[in-house]
């Protein structure tokens, strides 16, 4: 008895780890600066303040924000509001988070039923929590709407597993948040009435179905067509095939500086795609509905209709973004689709598993789990770095810029975090040319975008006070724009012991500038040490026209 609590303890800490570190650096790096969409929560709680009447409130709920009727983020956004008096964008972040909780919650609901050993569960936190998701991780309005909807859906498909009718009713509000978080929680409605059909529960899915009918049109009711993406003009039949396939494979891109990138994630999304056909026909063939003497167990059609759910979301997602190039299906907002279907597939595979005959496999699948958990973390990481230091760049140019004004509704909707930097902004306004001049090399390409600007020789001593920012300074407007790190590959670390790489590279494009000529410096803060010099160089923008973003917010 001793001997099992031990190894349960054992395995106890290997799946805590992965969910402990994953919010750990939730913790250390989010950040309270608001990305691009999170304004627009703002203006929510503005129209939400100044709504008359009960209905007009409700209706800035569930408006339509792009293609989507977001009342999940609005209503936690609220709350949030009330509790700490302005948006604290970080704590829209860890709600959003904490839904991967309940998809952890899920996934282990559905385990257990496997009958297996703890030990097998161990892999699916060590795949799912890991820094590929960094993108939502620290955004707060796509943390909540992205995961969120994500953890709606899987929990509406395991509800229609379960033959309880206490669940079946559960399964109508969850249908209802999925709806409200985010457009693509429509496509599970389908998925569920599949599901019911193959149980022999016509009833049901005939209730289901009106259930969809009227969440749809409610949500399409006074729907305006968001602005399109570009055109597929001249986008094959078999680029957007390698593209869904590149986008199944997508939780394997571990090889980011390698020219074969693309081509490793595209035959991991083959043989995904292969796998999950196989799994699908074999489950739907063995359903009550085709096969009378057999029946399919919760579990089998719980992965059933997930993979249902993660492959048709592929489809959706490269054909509607395949126009803006193969390497943006790669990116990391997208990826928790990828790996909810490795963790899928993996639970697939392991419940028809021989446990007695088989016992010593789950010491090789744990092992490659960890090497995967960590390599995920460790070239993700410098994204996680590089985004922080993207937002604090908005927060200093929103301090240097005085036409940005928060206007003033008697609402105090946001509070802008401190910086140590934020006392060296007003000297900003001297001369950058006037500066000394920076001795280390720095080269300078220019493209029709702007400019790419590299060093390779700074020595980069990385933590949360320390920062390297380019200055971009015209008679005008001064803005300060953020440096990108590198670091090197587990090889160069291995041979190294170092994570960072020396140096730094900044790309300036056109589109952030207003017209003029800007003279270039660099800003470097070491703690509380903060110098800044002279490039030697500059940098003319002539745009002919201010390209403006259409929003329907």
């Amino acid at each position: 008895m001793k001997n099992i609590l031990q190894k349960n303890a054992i395995w106890g800490i290997i799946i805590f780890f992965p969910v402990a570190l994953y919010f750990y650096f939730l913790s250390e790096y989010a950040i309270n600066i608001p990305k691009w969409d999170d304004h627009a929560l703002k203006a929510f709680i503005v129209e939400f303040q100044n709504a008359n009447g009960f209905a007009a409130k409700i209706q800035a709920i569930f408006k339509q924000h792009n293609e989507h009727r977001i009342a999940f983020d609005r209503f936690f956004t609220l709350i949030v509001f009330y509790l700490h008096g302005t948006i604290e964008y970080r704590w829209l972040m860890w709600i959003g988070n904490f839904t991967l909780l309940g998809i952890l919650f899920i996934f282990f609901r559905v385990f257990k039923k496997t009958n297996l050993p703890i030990a097998y569960f161990a892999p699916i936190p060590l795949i799912f929590f890991q820094l590929q998701l960094w993108e939502n991780t620290f955004w707060g309005m796509a943390a909540m709407q992205n995961f969120g909807v994500v953890f709606f859906i899987l929990g509406l498909i395991y509800l229609i597993c379960s033959d309880k009718k206490s669940h079946f009713y559960l399964a109508i509000l969850f249908a209802f948040f999925a709806t409200y978080t985010s457009g693509n929680g429509i496509t599970a409605f389908p998925i569920c009435i599949v599901l019911l059909v193959l149980q022999k529960r016509f009833k049901e899915s005939i209730v289901f179905g009106l259930v969809s009918a009227i969440l749809i049109f409610l949500y399409f009711f006074h729907y305006q067509m968001p602005p399109s993406n570009p055109p597929m003009n001249g986008i094959g039949i078999g680029k957007i095939a390698l593209g869904f396939l590149s986008f199944l494979g997508s939780a394997f891109d571990l090889l980011p500086y390698s020219s074969g990138r693309v081509k490793v994630t595209i035959l991991f999304g083959a043989i995904f795609l292969a796998l999950s056909a196989v799994i699908s026909v074999l489950l739907a063939l063995n359903s009550k509905l085709i096969n009378r003497r057999r029946d399919l167990s919760s579990i089998e059609l719980f992965i059933l209709g997930s993979l249902m759910f993660l492959i048709g979301t592929g489809i959706v997602v490269t054909y509607t973004r395949i126009s803006f190039g193969e390497v943006g299906l790669l990116t990391s907002r997208y990826k928790i689709y990828s790996v909810l279907l490795t963790v899928t597939l993996y639970l697939a595979i392991v419940s028809k598993f021989n446990v007695n005959r088989f016992s010593w496999v789950v010491f090789p699948i744990v092992g490659i789990a960890i090497l995967f958990n960590f390599i995920t973390n460790f070239i993700n990481f410098k994204e996680v770095v590089n985004f922080r230091n993207q937002l604090m760049s908005f927060s200093y140019n929103w301090a240097l810029d005085s036409s940005v004004q928060p206007k003033n509704n008697g609402i105090k909707l946001y509070e802008t975090p401190t910086f140590p930097l934020d006392n060296h902004l007003s000297q900003l306004k001297n001369r950058i040319q006037f500066s000394p001049v920076w001795l280390e090399k720095v080269t300078k390409s220019v493209n029709s975008n702007g400019i790419f600007i590299q060093n390779s020789s700074f020595k980069n001593n990385v933590n949360n006070t320390n920062s390297v920012n380019i200055i971009v300074q015209s008679a005008a407007r001064t803005y300060l724009m953020p440096t990108q790190l590198s670091n090197f590959p587990v090889s160069g670390f291995v041979r190294t012991a170092k994570y960072w790489q020396n140096g730094f590279a900044s790309d300036l494009n056109y589109n952030e500038f207003d017209n003029g000529k800007y003279y270039l410096g660099i800003l470097i803060q070491e703690g509380k040490n903060i110098q800044q010099y002279y490039l030697n160089d500059s940098l003319i923008v002539n745009k002919n026209i201010n390209s403006k973003v259409k929003t329907n917010w």
